[in-house]
């Protein structure tokens, strides 16, 4: 790839902080890059000369009084193109369809089977999918596609090494998709999508070192350095939901025993809450969000098997805080994903092991927030990368 002329290195700069703050006004882009006001207004022109940013008024007045010129902020265009997002659950596809500013323009929710597809039909399945969704939108110009799933993710090569919900390993997700789609196409870890997601929220977690804890169908963790993705020797992210705590604990869909994943996780929960009053058993392997609900409700009603079950699954929650504190020293901890929804059932023994299991000086390092998310953030997240890599195009200079 022809690497960026500093022109165009000083336009991907720009177009990255609108994509990541949302509209500024010219002096804010200046304050965020430390830009001259000649040369934030010397790149802006030809950005909107070319259709790729437009202006819209932010209704502040510039001088700070009524009577002031009104605030003129800039932004992505929402005619340059659509992004689809796509997650691959157990037997579930979720997608989504964005355009070129970012805005959400439509959903979807797919199911479908795919555990036990070979590695070409699979791929037939998701191409087929992600076609069909675009045309039922109308989204004629899709530039890219972004899909978050399960397991262990070679983001640069774009293989799909591990995953529990895929029957297929190894499978070169992102080259066989871009073969029948005719699209680049990204692909990420779903904690680490949502965890970039989170982060774009909320520009606390875009400085120091955050870790989002992911809590739902599995558990998983995405790290972030400066609000970039921390990436692995396959550039990969963690695989935190599968370290082992205890070496007789329970069966964990990777194949062993006594994973963080295997006390926490929606399936793990679920199974433990059947054996424990014979509730009927789910229909798949991962229970419905109806059937979490209904389970964190008997708890709260005060069943008490059902208490302790939340309470054993508190500690596991705080023994795992307590590892990433002492092995990360992040400056933020996020516990995320579905799994929050019974977060007032775990909060008192979550706290007390994490009292007892870390330094009480790092400990008091890390700020740990709980924060409320769907599943909606893990298509967020990918749409957000992929926008950001079709910037790098919109950054070079076109040919006079």
């Amino acid at each position: 790839m022809i690497p960026l002329s500093p022109r165009e290195s000083a336009r991907r700069r720009l177009l990255d902080v609108l994509r990541r703050e949302g509209p500024l006004a010219r002096v804010e882009i200046g304050q965020r890059l430390g830009m001259s006001p000649a040369s934030v207004s010397d790149l802006t022109a030809s950005l909107l000369d070319e259709g790729i940013l437009v202006t819209e008024e932010s209704g502040e007045h510039a001088s700070g009084l009524l009577r002031g010129r009104p605030k003129v902020r800039l932004f992505f265009a929402d005619t340059l193109g659509f992004v689809v997002g796509v997650w691959t659950g157990f037997n579930r596809i979720e997608l989504r369809l964005v355009d070129s500013a970012g805005r959400n323009r439509a959903s979807r929710h797919v199911e479908r089977p795919l555990r036990n597809l070979e590695a070409e039909e699979l791929m037939d399945v998701l191409a087929e999918t992600i076609t069909a969704f675009a045309a039922e939108t109308g989204a004629s110009d899709v530039k890219a596609v972004g899909l978050a799933c399960q397991g262990y993710v070679d983001t640069r090569d774009g293989i799909v090494a591990w995953s529990p919900v895929l029957g297929a390993r190894d499978l070169p997700l992102a080259a066989g998709l871009e073969r029948r789609l005719g699209k680049p196409v990204l692909i990420e870890n779903d904690a680490s999508a949502m965890a970039f997601a989170i982060a774009q929220r909320n520009p606390d977690f875009r400085s120091g070192r955050t870790a989002c804890l992911m809590v739902g169908d599995g558990v998983g963790l995405g790290l972030l350095v400066q609000g970039e993705l921390y990436r692995g020797a396959r550039s990969g992210g963690s695989e935190f939901g599968h370290v082992r705590l205890r070496r007789s604990g329970p069966q964990c869909r990777c194949g062993g025993r006594g994973c963080i994943e295997a006390y926490l996780a929606d399936y793990a929960l679920h199974r433990d809450a059947q054996l424990i009053d014979h509730r009927p058993a789910p229909t798949t392997l991962i229970p419905s969000e109806d059937s979490m609900e209904a389970i964190v409700a008997q708890a709260r009603a005060g069943d008490p098997a059902l208490l302790n079950l939340f309470q054993a699954a508190g500690e596991v929650l705080g023994d795992a805080v307590g590892i990433l504190v002492q092995t990360l020293e992040p400056d933020h901890i996020v516990i995320c994903g579905p799994g929050t929804r019974a977060m007032d059932l775990l909060r008192p023994s979550f706290e007390a092991a994490l009292a007892i299991q870390t330094i009480p000086e790092l400990r008091d390092l890390a700020a740990i927030h709980v924060v409320d998310s769907s599943m909606d953030l893990l298509t967020e997240g990918v749409v957000m990368q992929a926008l950001r890599e079709l910037d790098f195009d919109l950054a070079r200079l076109k040919a006079a």
